[in-house]
């Protein structure tokens, strides 16, 4: 499934590594606020690829996204993998 706005590989390949980061470290993970763009494109690249169920996750109230990144990282980083063979 192609992205409605192409996404720079650069950021793909960003975000695939904080994913990855975030898999290894997991409930640890320290949220860092520089890596806000970092979740933000997680948000939006799920909206934009129909994710339902993780778009309700990230729209619950007073639920840092970082909690959704953390139960879905698997998922998500299947998203990117998906994305990035389009490059």
């Amino acid at each position: 499934m192609e992205p409605k706005e192409q996404i720079p590989r650069e950021n793909l390949l960003a975000i695939k590594q904080f994913l990855i980061g975030v898999s290894e470290t997991n409930e640890d993970t320290e949220f860092d606020t520089d890596q806000e763009n970092i979740v933000d494109s997680i948000i939006e690249l799920t909206r934009q690829q129909g994710k339902t169920s993780i778009i309700e996750d990230f729209e619950i109230p007073y639920v840092h996204p970082m909690i959704t990144i953390q139960k879905w990282n698997k998922e998500l980083l299947g998203m990117i993998d998906e994305l990035l063979v389009v490059y």
